[in-house]
């Protein structure tokens, strides 16, 4: 009988309600907020369950650990190389973001050519103004940096709109959802040149930290819109507020923060061109549900021995 731990704030009430039967009668869900709750169990943990990050001396108190699943799509909270030591297979949660994330892209994009935060504070103040001159979505060019599942699902939605999208992967295979498909250094130079939206859905990993310079986003237009869904270690957040207060592009959206929460101290709070969210793109009611079919299939794949899904090269990071 495998014996499971999970330490996450999530509400993890419907995964552990829905197991189905066989599941539960092969293993024992235990389910804590806090690595303080679970102290107790954790020296008889055969799995542990986390929101992404665990503490190296919680790993290492879990001697019988096999398996680690992650309830997010990041591992880069994770002991990796203390884990790969020990031959501990890593899970990830890639693809239950795929909806939400690309809706929330779209959103975005929308939020900005609608001009909706501006049109949110003239109704604060009673101001009726007909004459607010809006853009449109429609023949824009979109450049999507991590043409992975997200991206793909970004893609069409984007052609849904009539825009025209290059994706940058790491090999440049070309994808159905895009137009064009590059890689590279100089692919990436020819995406930022011509996208009037550039939308970041690249994992951190040690080759993605610092991946956008300052003399990549030089390379953007005028009025180009960016938008990081990613991680906040994948540009330089400096460069990019300088940028901004210059006018060298003409707006961005960020959802993740170099730090977290974002200092209230940062420039980018007050910045009028800049919409900011709480790294919440991945939120869904639907959340829990998703994770928990990958996690279902695969402690089923663990017990009786079959392939587990979106097992994490721990050498590469994702």
């Amino acid at each position: 009988m495998l014996n499971i731990v999970a330490i996450t704030g999530m509400d993890l009430t419907s995964m552990q309600g829905q197991m189905p039967e066989d599941l539960k009668k092969r293993s024992q869900f235990h389910w804590f907020t806090s690595s303080k709750e679970a102290r107790e169990h954790i020296s008889d943990a055969d799995v542990l369950i986390s929101a992404g990050r665990l503490h190296p001396d919680l790993v290492a108190q879990a001697t019988k650990l096999k398996w680690v699943q992650t309830l997010s799509a990041g591992i880069d909270k994770l002991p990796l190389e203390d884990l790969a030591r020990r031959d501990v297979i890593v899970t990830n949660a890639r693809g239950v973001h795929t909806i939400q994330m690309s809706e929330f892209a779209l959103s975005l994009m929308l939020q900005w050519v609608r001009k909706a935060n501006l049109l949110h504070d003239n109704q604060q103040q009673h101001v009726w103004d007909h004459q607010v001159q809006f853009g449109e979505l429609h023949g824009k060019t979109i450049g999507i940096i991590g043409a992975g599942a997200i991206g793909e699902a970004v893609a069409r939605k984007a052609k849904a709109f009539d825009m025209k999208v290059i994706g940058l992967n790491r090999s440049g295979t070309p994808q159905a959802a895009f137009d064009t498909t590059v890689h590279g250094e100089e692919g990436l130079a020819h995406l930022l040149a011509q996208s009037d939206f550039v939308v970041v859905l690249l994992p951190s990993t040690p080759k993605t930290r610092g991946f956008l310079r300052q003399d990549h986003l030089d390379l953007m237009k005028p009025n180009a819109f960016f938008i990081n869904l990613a991680r906040g270690d994948v540009l330089n957040e400096e460069a990019l507020i300088l940028a901004l207060q210059q006018g060298k592009i003409a707006g961005a959206a960020l959802d993740v923060f170099a730090q977290e929460p974002l200092p209230p101290s940062s420039p980018l709070w007050s910045m009028n061109n800049v919409i900011l969210t709480p790294h919440i793109a991945g939120a869904s009611v639907h959340y829990t549900d998703r994770v928990s079919t990958i996690f279902y299939h695969n402690l089923r794949a663990m017990l009786d021995g079959g392939d587990m899904r979106n097992v994490v090269d721990l050498a590469e990071g994702y």
